[in-house]
């Protein structure tokens, strides 16, 4: 198939299936254009092929295999993330292969390329003195005071992701007491209704008497900053620039809070707080909008690997014991069951 061809269906894929049909995020379009980029260069620097030059001839499983590899040695992103990038690959070859017969059989074969081993990883939580010096870091005495207090906040007591909380609207917050909730919209336009605390649930009371005044319009953003005079939705720029200011102002409070701190952080710390509080794995799995279980368990992972650290911690002070074994030879043969 030509290259023209080839483009013509990136196009179709990217600007009328994936937001129409698929109905993603912009911000999931534009994962899946950066992995069709990517592998525009790879294409480019180990086969010398121009951009006029590509098809789908050059797309097979060995050339796939190959591409995973140099994800990781040449771009040096983790196996998580290049297997993030050849998924999307598979994504627009199954959009292919439906759009024209001919292209399946290049998509069978690509299917059977084998994602990369990802280690498992400890979570990057917060601690909870962390988690506190943070949130009080911004202060109330301001407007952007009261209005980052509360993001941190909800950030971390509904454990949402960076994007879920920015696509929030007033509507989606109840902040009745005993009651109170936030409905999320996670990946795939998946939405969970996660309970807060009453607590949280005053600060937002107080942020939309200041923020929301009047009727709120259907679409308006929660968080939003003012550009020319008119609001706009918060972007993730804005939300990594404020926490990494209030790391530095918290650190002076607490020496755990790290230098650089993610959103992820708020998320991960609220999971392994209601790990450690009692809470079973498939409710913290529904409360984080996990699709597998075995996401969430390396929470569980996590928790135990900190205890083994703790546990070793504790050996490396304590006297080692005396020799178990003390006697004749016969005797400490007879004594491990040996005669």
């Amino acid at each position: 198939m030509k290259s023209d061809e080839f483009f013509a269906l990136v196009r179709s894929w990217l600007t009328s299936y994936l937001p129409r049909s698929r109905r993603l995020s912009p911000h999931t379009i534009r994962s899946y254009k950066t992995a069709l980029t990517t592998l525009l260069a790879f294409l480019g620097e180990t086969r010398s092929l121009k951009l006029q030059q590509v098809g789908f001839d050059a797309i097979t499983y060995s050339s796939m295999s190959e591409f995973i590899s140099w994800l990781m040695d040449v771009r040096k992103l983790s196996a998580s993330s290049a297997n993030q990038r050849v998924a999307a690959i598979k994504s627009f070859l199954s959009y292919c292969a439906g759009e024209e017969p001919a292209l399946v059989a290049i998509w069978l074969d690509v299917k059977r390329v084998r994602p990369a081993r990802a280690p498992e990883r400890v979570p990057n939580a917060l601690s909870m003195p962390a988690v506190e010096a943070l949130i009080r870091a911004p202060g109330q005495q301001t407007r952007h005071g009261l209005r980052d207090t509360l993001l941190i906040l909800l950030m971390f007591d509904a454990a949402a992701r960076i994007q879920e909380i920015l696509d929030l609207r007033p509507t989606d917050i109840v902040t009745n007491a005993g009651s109170s909730a936030v409905t999320l919209t996670g990946k795939g336009h998946k939405t969970r209704t996660v309970p807060i605390m009453d607590k949280t649930g005053r600060h937002v009371e107080q942020y939309l008497k200041l923020f929301h005044p009047n009727s709120i319009a259907p679409d308006a953003s929660l968080f939003y900053t003012v550009w020319a005079g008119e609001p706009h939705q918060m972007s993730q720029d804005n939300v990594a620039y404020m926490l990494n200011k209030y790391a530095a102002i918290a650190q002076a409070q607490c020496p755990e809070v790290p230098e650089h701190v993610n959103a992820h952080q708020l998320r991960h710390a609220r999971a392994m707080q209601m790990l450690r509080a009692g809470v079973p794995l498939p409710h913290i799995k529904e409360f984080l909008g996990h699709a597998n279980i075995s996401t969430t368990e390396i929470y569980a992972s996590a928790d135990n690997q900190m205890v083994r650290e703790a546990i070793q911690k504790a050996a490396s002070s304590t006297p080692d014991p005396a020799p178990i074994w003390k006697g004749p030879d016969e005797l400490i043969l007879r004594l491990a069951g040996l005669k």
